[in-house]
């Protein structure tokens, strides 16, 4: 049995019970430091940062979102070169996530969500081409989100 960053055996909590291994993810988020980016930032690359929300009547969204302007706080950011493939994007709160490409939505092809392992709450999966990727996310409750997009292939 192995031990998070937090001392906690992984099989005591939930994160080995999404639907796929969150390890990377487990130690990218509890390791201390992630850089913090603004809302609307654009990044050279695929990675984890800590996004700084806004006010969700204030939130910049490039495409409308599907499911329209929740309460709290929300946020967009583009990666600006991506490798296609596909990708598994992890967040730490409890939010909606429109990935767009080309001004589309992307089908998202799995989702796993639980409020039991420690800073995580929301993975899934998707396929992009080699074109920016915006992440836009709303309903957070907290002005800051953790995110790692990772590619898995």
């Amino acid at each position: 049995m192995s031990l998070t960053p937090w001392g906690e055996a992984t099989g005591q909590d939930g994160c080995g019970r999404f639907g796929w291994s969150l390890k990377r993810e487990v130690e990218l988020f509890g390791d201390g430091y992630m850089p913090v980016v603004e809302s609307t930032a654009w990044l050279p690359r695929e990675g984890a940062f800590r996004l700084k929300l806004d006010p969700v009547a204030a939130a910049f969204y490039a495409v409308t979102p599907e499911r329209g302007r929740d309460d709290g706080y929300g946020g967009s950011v583009t990666l600006q070169w991506i490798s296609a493939g596909r990708y598994q994007i992890t967040l730490s709160d409890d939010v909606w996530l429109d990935a767009i490409q080309a001004e589309r939505r992307l089908p998202l092809l799995a989702t796993s969500h639980l409020s039991d392992c420690p800073n995580i709450r929301l993975t899934i999966q998707l396929e992009v081409d080699s074109k920016p990727l915006t992440l836009q996310v709303g309903g957070a409750q907290g002005r800051l989100l953790d995110i790692s997009i990772l590619r898995i292939r």
